[in-house]
Formats: C-alpha cells, sequence, structure tokens
C-alpha cells in the first residue's frame, strides 16, 4: 500500500529537515513475541504539539531512530487488526515515539485506544496530551474542591483544559496570559470557559499582592520571570509543577518560596510520567477501580475514560485551532513555531472520500 508521510532524515530546522514523501508500506500484520499483535490504521489528523518541534530538532528527551516520521499524537480508524480491535474502530494513539504524520501506520495494538464515536476528529485528534497533562498535574498537586491553582500559559492548549477540567472537580483558577491587543475579548473567553481570575503577566505584580489567599498548585509552562510569579504566590507547603517552557527561559524560582515558604518544585512530561511513575500511577489506576498495572489495552482505555466523558458531555473543548492538509506542511510548522497562530492541526483524512 501507498501512503503519504511527513518524514525527516537528519535533526534540525523543522522548517529544513521535514519533508514530504510517498512511500509503499506492507499491510501485513505478523504478531512479534516481544511486541504483541497489530493492527493497521489510517489517520484522520494529527495537531503540531511542542514536542513535536523538540523531536524535529533533535531536543526531546527520547530521540526516534532516523529516518523517524514526525507527529506525537492521532486519531484514526482501523483497518484492519488481529484481536483486540476491529475494523472500524475509532482510535487515538500517544506513545513516545509515534508516527502519525502520514496516511497509514501498522502499530501495535496496546499503543491505541478505543475512543467514544462521538468524539469528534478535532477532539480525538487533541485527547491524549493537553487535557491529560492537565489531569495528571492537578492529580499530583492533591487538589481537593474548592482549592485554588495558578497558572501561566492559560491561553494554550493545556491551559485551556486545566481551566475546564478544573471547572468539571470544583477547582478555582487564576489565569495568567500575555498581554495583546484583544486582551478584554480573551479574558472574557476564558471565564466563560469556567476561569475565576484572568490577569495579564503585568497584573499579577499588583493584583497578586492584594489577593486574599493563596493557590495551593502552580502550573508552569513558560518558565522564566513568569516561574517567578505564579511560584512566589504559592501557599505554603504549596506546589510548583512544570510542564512546558515557552520563553526558553531558565525557570526562575525564589529562594524565599524555597526556604520559608517550604514549596516543592516538580517537572512532568505526560509520556515520561506514564511510562517511568509506575508507583504514581498504581494511585491513579486505584482511583478508578483498575487493579493490575500493566499498560495493557483496558488500563488505557481506563484511564483516559473521564476526559472522553467531559468531551462526549461538552464540558472539554479542543483549543482553537488552524487546519491543513499534508501538502501544507511548511506552512504549518513556520506557523507553530512564530508563537503567533493558534494550534496547527493536520488534516489528513476527511473520511468522505476516502477509498482505504
Amino acid at each position: 500500500m501507498q501512503r503519504r508521510a511527513i518524514k525527516y532524515s537528519k535533526f534540525g530546522d523543522p522548517r529544513q529537515v521535514a519533508e514530504l514523501v510517498t512511500e509503499t508500506i506492507s499491510a501485513e500484520l505478523e504478531p512479534n513475541e516481544v511486541t504483541g499483535e497489530k493492527a493497521l490504521v489510517r489517520w484522520l489528523a494529527s495537531p503540531i504539539n511542542p514536542l513535536d518541534i523538540n523531536k524535529l530538532q533533535g531536543a526531546y528527551a527520547f530521540k526516534p531512530p532516523l529516518p523517524a516520521i514526525g507527529g506525537s499524537e492521532a486519531v484514526g480508524r482501523v483497518v484492519k487488526a488481529i484481536t483486540k480491535l476491529s475494523p472500524g474502530d475509532k482510535v487515538v494513539i500517544f506513545t513516545v515515539n509515534s508516527s502519525c504524520w502520514t496516511d497509514l501506520s501498522v502499530v501495535e495494538e496496546t499503543d491505541v485506544i478505543n475512543i467514544d464515536s462521538r468524539i469528534t476528529t478535532i477532539q480525538g485528534a487533541t485527547l491524549m496530551i493537553n487535557p491529560t497533562t492537565a489531569w495528571i498535574m492537578m492529580r499530583m498537586g492533591g487538589m481537593e474542591k474548592g482549592d485554588w491553582l495558578i497558572q501561566n500559559s492559560a491561553n494554550s492548549g493545556v491551559g485551556r483544559a486545566v481551566i475546564e477540567i478544573a471547572r468539571e472537580k470544583g477547582y478555582h483558577t487564576i489565569n495568567i496570559v500575555r498581554d495583546r491587543p484583544q486582551i478584554r475579548e480573551l479574558k472574557n473567553e476564558l471565564i466563560r470557559m469556567g476561569g475565576d481570575i484572568v490577569w495579564t503577566e503585568e497584573e499579577v505584580r499588583t493584583e497578586g499582592k492584594n489577593f486574599k489567599g493563596r493557590p495551593k498548585l502552580a502550573l508552569n509552562g513558560v518558565g522564566g520571570k513568569s516561574c517567578l510569579q505564579i511560584s512566589s504566590l504559592l501557599s505554603r507547603g504549596g506546589m510548583l509543577v512544570t510542564y512546558g517552557g515557552m520563553s526558553k527561559k531558565a525557570h526562575e524560582i525564589s529562594t524565599s518560596s524555597l526556604v520559608f515558604n517550604g514549596i516543592t518544585a516538580v517537572g512532568v512530561a505526560n509520556a515520561l510520567w506514564m511510562a517511568n511513575h509506575e508507583e504514581e500511577t498504581k494511585i491513579m489506576l486505584s482511583e478508578i477501580q483498575v487493579r493490575v498495572y500493566d499498560r495493557s489495552f483496558a488500563f488505557r482505555t481506563k484511564k483516559y475514560g473521564n476526559n472522553q466523558e467531559f468531551y462526549v458531555r461538552g464540558a472539554l473543548h479542543s483549543p482553537p485551532m488552524e487546519e491543513h492538509p499534508l501538502e501544507n506542511y511548511k506552512k504549518a510548522i513556520e506557523n507553530s513555531m512564530d508563537g503567533k497562530h493558534a494550534k496547527q492541526i493536520f488534516i489528513i483524512d476527511d473520511e468522505k472520500s476516502s477509498k482505504i
């Protein structure tokens, strides 16, 4: 079978190393004693995440063997499978070395998750990173109903998921965004989504001092001075969780926050957290009544069940996105890197014209 794929044969500037190729692949599904059963999946859509850019640059913690196909999460339809899946199943994928900027892939059945058919293509394509990162960080912070958290990068995909999931769980949020010409419209939008307070980075300096009470948890996706701002507002013994560094500056924390306020500072990466934090994962799984941690299909389906429910009930929404066909990959990657556009997503197959 033939497929299109956005591939790279060396690490470097994503705008230069990525290329669209057409290649032939085998659709035979031969089980492997080590990796298990296989499935052939036709991908429908896949976004461009910051980690995708990092992978092309060679800056991600796990470097894929080259040549590699870009992408990290996607939604697709099963074409054929051996045991656990059936043709037509709607599935999503996110593993350390997912490769989904392509029409077709042969994947391990345990690496994909069957999702509710009512979840749209766009929702499914962004299910595995943003809302799950938000869910994991709030779990790490020990949040309880009525608690407050503060986050920077509140307009990002993770930030928006934090707002909506926190609202559903009864948490309160202080949301920090960069100033911009349409700041009033953005503030109103985030408040409509469920945010309690929205401040610009400049307003934190004044409003933060006057705010009564202190948040229990700070979520940091920016770094630099912004990290200093939100960590300085934490309650005694609070937690700072870092999941990104959009400013590309070192994460700043005051000596006073660490020594006298006793805060805890930790980092988290979704895929690494799942792979390397077995004990914490067991705690999480006990809450959703899964007895055995084995990264099986059943476990992974259970783990993301709540986020699927949020989507189906309309409680969780995908962030604003700009859609592109694979052929427009250069523009999509450029837009993703310049920081001036909405999230970029490849619409690989609209299902209406598919012949597969």
